[in-house]
């Protein structure tokens, strides 16, 4: 007679999946096998490249350990690329996120056009970034561009605006706010309109005034959508690249490099595959750390 310990041993493990995790697994293969091919390989591949000193062509022989990341620690431009990307990040979570509140909180007051003023705002995300860099080129050309002929007209002296290193990424930062404030403007007013009038109607009986009601009632029910826009806007901060390289390609100077356009440079203008591969690498971990800590801590937030 067989033991129990010889039963469990001898018998085995049955997985059975319902049918709605069966339905499941089918929906998101295809999405997976996806990301699999075109985002986690590559991230792979980066990190094998950045072990080597490769000018990309030929074979991987010339393995040289972590030599690009010690090269990177010590590199002055990456240190200056990240600082700019910092300062995109604290920009645009300092204009995008208050700017797309008020405009929002402006625009679902049932104001005559507003839906004029929606489309207003929304259409340069209908534009590409590189369309959306030429346009802006040409506003800000030294010579006959249109910011410096309103300069002009107002009595003041033209500027080298993307030729000057005090103001080109001042002037980078303000074309990426033109163009995403709108996509900010319409989650904010989907999330507005999804607060229940009750709320404000129980406000208004207990005396509350306009300000009162927005800062008591809408900011407390936007805050898991300021938190979604958040972790959007930090992620496209640091890896913004299509709107700089139309612009200023990092320049003058470095003054608006970013770590993507860096990476880009040394990639496929110097190339140097593996140390470009090191910078990428560098980037994908300093993103993806900031996105978890933040989730992390305002999930904890949201918890207790």
């Amino acid at each position: 007679m067989a033991t129990i310990s010889q039963v469990l041993k001898n018998r085995k493990p049955t997985i059975r999946l319902s049918e709605p995790q069966k339905t499941a697994i089918v929906f998101l293969a295809p999405a997976i096998l996806i990301f699999s091919i075109f985002v986690l390989w590559p991230i792979v591949k980066s990190v094998r490249y950045s072990l080597y000193d490769w000018n990309g062509v030929g074979p991987l022989s010339d393995y040289i350990g972590l030599s690009n990341y010690q090269e990177l620690l010590h590199d002055k431009i990456f240190w200056k690329a990240l600082k700019n990307n910092g300062i995109v990040v604290i920009w645009s979570l300092g204009t995008q996120i208050p700017l797309g509140i008020g405009l929002a909180l402006l625009l679902t007051r049932g104001l005559k056009g507003s839906s004029f003023f929606r489309t207003l705002y929304f259409a340069p995300m209908v534009l590409s970034e590189v369309i959306v860099g030429v346009i802006w080129r040409w506003i800000y050309q030294p010579f006959f561009g249109m910011a410096n002929a309103a300069l002009v007209e107002l009595g003041l002296d033209k500027q080298g605006w993307l030729g000057d290193e005090k103001l080109v990424l001042m002037c980078i930062l303000v074309v990426a706010t033109w163009r995403y404030l709108g996509f900010y403007i319409v989650i904010f007013i989907a999330a507005i309109q999804g607060i229940p009038d009750e709320y404000y109607e129980a406000a208004s009986i207990d005396g509350a005034n306009a300000f009162q009601r927005h800062r008591y009632i809408t900011i407390p029910q936007l805050i898991p959508t300021i938190r979604v826009s958040s972790v959007l806007i930090i992620v496209g901060a640091l890896k913004s690249f299509d709107l700089v390289w139309v612009l200023s390609q990092g320049g003058p100077s470095h003054a608006s490099e970013l770590v993507a356009t860096y990476m880009f440079k040394e990639a496929f203008s110097s190339n140097n595959w593996g140390y470009g591969s090191t910078v990428a690498f560098a980037l994908f971990l300093i993103a993806f750390v900031i996105a978890i800590t933040f989730i992390f801590f305002t999930r904890q937030k949201k918890d207790t």
